[in-house]
C-alpha cells in the first residue's frame, strides 16, 4: 500500500500500515523512514526518563522539552523520506541527483538530531532516575544506530560530500555520547 504524496502520512495511520509497507514489495518506505521512526522513539524514551527524573536532576524538564522537540523533528521525516525517495526513483540524471541530495540533507539533519538525543540520554544514564537507566541506555544506543545508518545512506545517495562529512561527524558525536 505504499503511500502516495496525496495520502495521509504514517503518523495518521495505524502502526501496522507502516510495518506492512516496510515489509512490502514496493521500494518505499525503507531505511530512511525506519531510522526516522527509531529516532523519534529514542527521543521519546529520553523525554520519558527526563520527566521522571525531576527529583534527581535540576534541568530534567529542560532535557525533556528538548527531547520532545527532537522527537517532533523526526516525525514528519517518516513519511517525507518515503515520498521523496519514491519521487527520486522516478527521475533520472540531474533531477535524480538533486532529489537524492535533498533527501541526504534531511538525513544529515536527522543524524545531527540523533547525536543530540544520544547526548541528552547519556546525561540521563548518569544523572537521571536510576530505575529507568536501561531506558536511557536504550535511547542512547538507538540514537547512535540512527546516526550511523543515516551516514551510510548519505554515502549511498551522494557519495563523499559535505553532507557525508556532516553525517559522519554526527555519528561520531553520538558514539562519543555512548562511550
Amino acid at each position: 500500500m505504499a503511500l502516495e504524496p496525496a495520502e495521509n502520512d504514517y503518523l495518521d495511520l495505524p502502526l501496522r500500515a507502516l510495518f506492512d509497507d516496510v515489509g512490502g514489495k514496493d521500494s518505499v518506505p525503507a531505511a530512511g523512514s525506519v531510522i526516522a521512526v527509531l529516532g523519534a522513539l529514542a527521543a521519546g524514551l529520553a523525554a520519558k526518563v527526563a520527566h521522571r527524573s525531576t527529583s534527581r536532576l535540576a534541568d530534567a524538564e529542560k532535557i525533556a522539552q528538548r527531547a520532545e522537540e527532537l522527537r517532533r523533528r523526526f516525525e514528519p521525516i517518516i513519511t517525507a523520506d518515503a515520498v521523496g525517495y519514491a519521487a527520486a526513483l522516478s527521475t533520472r540524471g540531474d533531477e535524480r541527483a538533486a532529489a537524492l541530495h535533498s533527501l541526504s540533507a534531511e538525513l544529515a539533519r536527522m543524524g545531527e538530531a540523533a547525536a543530540e538525543v544520544a547526548e541528552l540520554a547519556s546525561e540521563l544514564v548518569i544523572h537521571g532516575n536510576p530505575n529507568l537507566r536501561f531506558d536511557s541506555e536504550s535511547a542512547v544506543r538507538i540514537a547512535v544506530t540512527v546516526a550511523e545508518i543515516g551516514a551510510e545512506l548519505i554515502g549511498a545517495n551522494v557519495g563523499e560530500s559535505e553532507l557525508s562529512r556532516r553525517a559522519h561527524s554526527a555519528a561520531d558525536r553520538a558514539r562519543a555520547a555512548a562511550g
